[in-house]
C-alpha cells in the first residue's frame, strides 16, 4: 500500500493557478523588457516560485504513526492519535489541497483542508492507525 497521497486537482485550481502563473510571467517579462523598476521583479519571482511549486508538491504522506502534508516549501506534521475528526468540506478556503472537494481534518491543535487522491484508501489508512477517529465522508 502506498503511503504518499498526491493533491486531487480541479479544473477550477488548474485555471486559477495557471492564470497567476501566467500574470507573474507577463509581470517578469513586462519588468525586464520595459525597463520598468526592477525591484517588482525579485518579489514577483518568488511569487511565482511558491505558486509552481505548491503546485507541483502537495502530497500528504502517512509514515510513522503521523500525517506529513507538504505543500511546496510548508509543511505540517500531524500525529495520527491527536486527529479527532475528518469530515467533508467543500470550500474555497485556503489550505494545502488543489480541489473543493476536500476533506478536514481536525486535531487538537486546529484543523486543516486536505484533497487526497485515493481518498477511501487514505481513510482506511488513519483509521487503521487510530480508530478513534470520526469519519463523516
Amino acid at each position: 500500500m502506498n503511503n504518499r497521497y498526491k493533491s486531487e486537482k480541479d479544473v477550477f485550481f488548474f485555471t486559477l493557478n495557471w492564470a497567476i502563473i501566467i500574470v507573474l510571467l507577463i509581470l517578469v517579462w513586462m519588468g525586464l523588457s520595459i525597463g520598468g523598476s526592477l525591484i517588482f521583479i525579485p518579489v514577483w519571482l518568488v511569487i511565482l516560485m511558491f505558486v509552481v511549486s505548491t503546485w507541483y508538491i502537495t502530497s500528504y504522506e502517512i509514515a510513522n504513526e503521523h500525517l506529513r502534508v507538504r505543500s511546496g516549501p510548508l509543511n505540517w506534521n500531524i500525529p495520527i492519535d491527536r486527529i479527532e475528526k475528518i469530515q467533508r468540506k467543500r470550500s474555497m478556503s485556503s489550505g494545502p489541497a488543489h480541489s473543493r472537494n476536500r476533506l478536514e481534518i481536525v486535531h487538537n491543535g486546529g484543523s486543516i483542508l486536505i484533497s487526497p487522491v485515493r481518498e477511501e484508501e487514505f481513510l482506511q489508512q488513519l483509521k487503521k492507525i487510530n480508530k478513534k477517529i470520526v469519519i463523516n465522508v
